[in-house]
């Protein structure tokens, strides 16, 4: 057992008992800690592999979803995938691509899973993940887009700023007829409420009795998951990089709120470069075969794009629940910075995981607002934001576009996919 401590006086200071880690791996290489807006938890775990608050290599996202399936799998790191997370391995993205496309595990009929993405964070994660399998698996992400007609699962997350979350599942699609279990892929696991929530649903419309929570980072006790075992007859794995228990969390004054505010101004409406062609986005089940020719056609706008003019003065960015295609798409342009919007408030502050930050217009139809964090002065000449065509608003993206270029970032490209 070791002792984490943050301290972000005079606002926050939080202290982690860790029990577990896997490959190697340290706290810091996986998170940093923030304060945020929220009444039900004041702090945030900053991740530095997610490519949602601070700006990652593409090919750390990619890493970190395969540390998750062989960690699921029982296997080892043999092949460097760890040095990546550490900063101790620099490969060139195609490399790390390459590497992961030779060595997908395929599952069988006895074993078909269903991967499961948390929106709107976990989205890029966990599609990492699912890109690790082929064979008998599928993918879906939860979603906070509201299709008129549809009859998804709901579920609510307590302490998120937009708590409720819908999965468009067929009932009686074959696939999920025959699925023997379910990975449920997110960034962290507390309390565990919002999972086990979803869990009960699959459960009670699919008779489905394993689940994985699949986790970079376990904070839980486990006492409400034991519970819902019981309950219910089913098993229910949970599999992270790092185990550990919050100890204390002490909150104090917090700094003033220092974000640029772009709402409700005009802005320039930025040219879209409009690339159609099959959706990227996997709000629907995704099979195998699919998420293969996903994967192709990201390769595709990457060639159509081309290499990104300056290595690191480029910046890619996502948009939303809009993060796994536009990782992918940057790496193999060659970028190396890539993050995206998210709606989650937080104060930037010194010595934070979040030190700058700018709030806007909603740039999807799902988001009640937009947020942009740690793009440094004159540290980027040029910009690709990647949005989703049928969820894109374009007078939020205006707005992000005229900060960007307060940052000095001469040109940015907006793609619409």
């Amino acid at each position: 057992m070791s002792k984490a401590v943050f301290s972000l006086e005079p606002a926050l200071e939080l202290e982690l008992e860790i029990s577990e880690t896997r490959f190697g791996l340290l706290p810091e290489d996986l998170f940093r800690l923030a304060v945020r807006q929220n009444t039900q938890r004041a702090f945030l775990f900053v991740s530095k592999v997610l490519g949602k608050h601070l700006p990652v290599e593409p090919a750390a996202l990619l890493a970190a979803g395969k540390l998750l399936a062989l960690a699921w799998l029982d296997q080892k790191d043999e092949q460097g995938w760890a040095g990546i997370l550490k900063g101790s391995t620099a490969s060139p993205f195609s490399e790390v691509w390459d590497r992961l496309e030779h060595s997908r595990y395929s599952l069988g009929m006895e074993d078909r899973a269903l991967f499961l993405g948390f929106a709107e964070t976990a989205t890029g994660l966990a599609r990492a993940v699912a890109d690790c399998f082929d064979g008998e698996m599928a993918y879906i992400s939860t979603t906070r887009v509201d299709r008129a007609g549809a009859s998804p699962l709901t579920f609510d997350e307590a302490h998120s700023h937009a708590r409720t979350h819908r999965l468009y599942l067929d009932p009686h699609d074959p696939f999920m007829a025959a699925c023997q279990q379910v990975v449920l892929v997110d960034d962290e696991l507390t309390t565990g409420n919002t999972a086990l929530r979803l869990i009960r649903q699959l459960h009670a419309v699919y008779g489905i009795r394993r689940f994985t929570l699949m986790v970079l980072v376990d904070n839980s006790e486990g006492g409400n998951r034991r519970a819902i075992e019981q309950e219910l007859g089913i098993e229910i794995r949970v599999v992270s990089l790092l185990r550990g228990h919050i100890a204390q969390v002490r909150t104090g004054e917090l700094p003033p709120l220092s974000l640029s505010d772009y709402r409700g101004a005009a802005g320039e409406a930025p040219a879209l470069l409009s690339l159609p062609g099959n959706a990227l986005s996997d709000r629907t089940l995704q099979s195998a075969s699919a998420l293969a020719l996903q994967r192709a056609r990201c390769r595709s706008i990457a060639t159509q794009l081309g290499p990104a003019p300056s290595e690191t003065s480029t910046l890619y960015l996502g948009a939303g629940e809009f993060i796994y295609a536009p990782a992918l798409i940057s790496g193999f342009c060659g970028g190396h910075a890539f993050h995206s919007t998210t709606q989650s408030p937080v104060f930037p502050m010194a010595g934070s995981a979040i030190v700058s930050g700018v709030c806007f217009d909603p740039p999807d139809c799902y988001s009640p607002v937009g947020y942009l964090y740690n793009v440094p002065d004159h540290a980027y000449r040029e910009a690709t934001l990647f949005v989703e065509e049928g969820t894109l608003r374009p007078a939020g993206i205006g707005q992000l576009a005229a900060y960007l270029k307060s940052k000095g970032i001469g040109k940015v490209t907006v793609v619409a996919l």
